[in-house]
């Protein structure tokens, strides 16, 4: 019996690049795998070139020539990552995988109702989350919480730190919380 996985367009996570080198090379194959759209600004083509990927979405602030056949370049006026963002939603994606640092927070948190945010950046994984969210962990990881939460509630959790928790034991943790609609989790990769 064959069993094939069909890959529709937009079905896989886009994959939106301002810093290649922010995680290690492997991660960013392991992203690769299923043949993202690759969305890049003007400032990091080249390096996203020079890896030998494949940009399919390059945003710059005006109209140049690039050397890769199938380029769509998208103008944009202030924010790459807004406009991004923005860019992807109106295209009908449903995720994004954001290799970088450096950004706006509260551009992020804008966007996070309108499409999944995986902010990959510094050897970390960030997700936007809401109350009610679980997530199974090995016993021993250590995550974080990107705010101060009004009302947090944790289950299989241990609090470290400010902020700053570790899972109990294989298995199953949760957050409970009031407000705000959404926070930060942070691991390590």
């Amino acid at each position: 019996m064959s069993s094939h996985h069909i890959v529709r367009e937009r079905q896989e996570p886009a994959l939106l690049i301002t810093d290649i080198y922010s995680i290690d090379k492997e991660l960013v194959g392991q992203l690769l795998e299923w043949s993202p759209t690759i969305v890049t600004d003007v400032n990091s083509y080249e390096a996203v070139t020079s890896q030998a990927y494949k940009v399919d979405i390059i945003f710059t602030p005006g109209l140049m020539d690039f050397p890769q056949e199938h380029v769509k370049a998208v103008i944009y006026e202030k924010n790459f990552i807004a406009s991004a963002l923005s860019y992807l939603i109106e295209e009908g994606y449903k995720a994004v995988n954001i290799l970088g640092s450096g950004f706006d927070q509260t551009v992020l948190e804008y966007f996070a109702p309108m499409i999944d945010i995986v902010w990959l950046h510094h050897e970390t994984r960030t997700i936007f989350v809401q109350s009610g969210f679980e997530k199974w962990m090995p016993a021993g990881d250590e995550l974080f919480i990107g705010y101060v939460l009004n009302d947090l509630e944790t289950s299989g959790l241990q609090a470290i730190g400010e902020n700053h928790f570790r899972t109990i034991q294989d298995g199953f943790f949760r957050l409970e919380f009031s407000s705000p609609k959404y926070c930060l989790l942070t691991e390590k990769l």
